[in-house]
């Protein structure tokens, strides 16, 4: 996770350079963990014992100042009351006010790792990858006293498709996320690679990447890089502020779901209208791309 002296090339060896305490909590993150939880919860609902595994784990949990980027994600949706449709938003929200520290605005904001303890219970083996340091130790601390989890100070992506497969060979179900930053623009193609990959080398492994949505360039680029790989699977982009307003800044996001359990997309669809209708940034003005190849 971080930027190569030379701006064409992807280098895993890059010393960090990115904090995800500057993005948290915002309507990236509220898609992402949406989409995460709702997943989550359908395996651990059917298929037993779960493993959750993470390329870019980061702290785990990260403390919110009064404003922030945080404000136009979960801000907007802390005091909310979804409708009951909305299954994967209550759960989610439920999950943010209880792991999350606050009152009338969240003091703090999990990260993926706490979701998925949460989600699989105590005994669910967690694998959790990330490459800065401080953030590691971290992560450690925020998960003190967790024998499950398992936190591994080095890049994610560089051991995806090994480690998901020796993870399948032991789990009835794995759930991987891949959570780049996408601080340059090889990582868009290395981790393409890295998604195919693991896809090819497992037959029952849950992948979920997620990806900003600044303009649809890369995101279509990446795509089309997936299809001719091989992979099949569904993309579900939300975007809030319309592209045409805003460029080289979050507009949205996006998940891919590769073999996601029965019913997980339905759910999720049903949670982007009230998702998008509180965190559009231009009178309500909300869009969904879903794209399956």
């Amino acid at each position: 996770m971080g930027v190569s002296t030379h701006p064409s090339r992807y280098r895993p060896d890059a010393p960090p350079d990115y904090s995800h305490r500057f993005h948290a909590g915002n309507v990236g993150d509220v898609w992402k963990h949406c989409a995460l939880v709702t997943l989550l919860a359908r395996l651990a609902a059917t298929a037993g014992r779960v493993t959750f595994l993470d390329t870019h784990a980061g702290e785990g949990r990260y403390p919110l100042a009064p404003t922030g980027e945080w404000t136009g994600g979960i801000g907007r949706l802390w005091r909310v009351a979804v409708p009951d449709e909305s299954e994967g938003v209550s759960r989610y929200l439920a999950l943010c006010r209880g792991l999350a520290a606050g009152g009338e605005r969240p003091s703090a904001y999990p990260g993926s790792p706490l979701f998925a303890r949460a989600v699989l219970g105590p005994g669910a083996p967690l694998v959790l990858w990330e490459r800065d340091p401080e953030a590691c130790e971290r992560l450690r601390e925020n998960l003190a006293g967790d024998p499950a989890a398992r936190v591994v100070c080095a890049d994610g992506l560089a051991d995806l498709d090994t480690a998901a497969r020796a993870a399948e060979s032991e789990a009835g179900r794995v759930v991987v996320l891949v959570d780049p930053p996408y601080s340059q623009k090889a990582e868009w193609t290395a981790v393409a690679d890295a998604v195919a990959s693991a896809v090819r080398r497992t037959q029952r492994a849950c992948i979920v990447l997620w990806y900003p949505v600044k303009s649809l360039t890369r995101p279509n680029a990446m795509m089309a890089r997936l299809e001719a790989a091989g992979v099949s699977g569904t993309f579900a982009e939300l975007v809030t502020t319309p592209l045409a307003h805003q460029r080289q800044r979050l507009n949205g996001s996006g998940v891919l779901l590769v073999r996601p359990p029965k019913g997980a997309l339905a759910a999720l669809a049903a949670a982007a209208p009230a998702l998008g209708t509180h965190c559009a940034t231009r009178s309500g003005v909300w869009s969904l791309r879903v794209v399956s190849r």
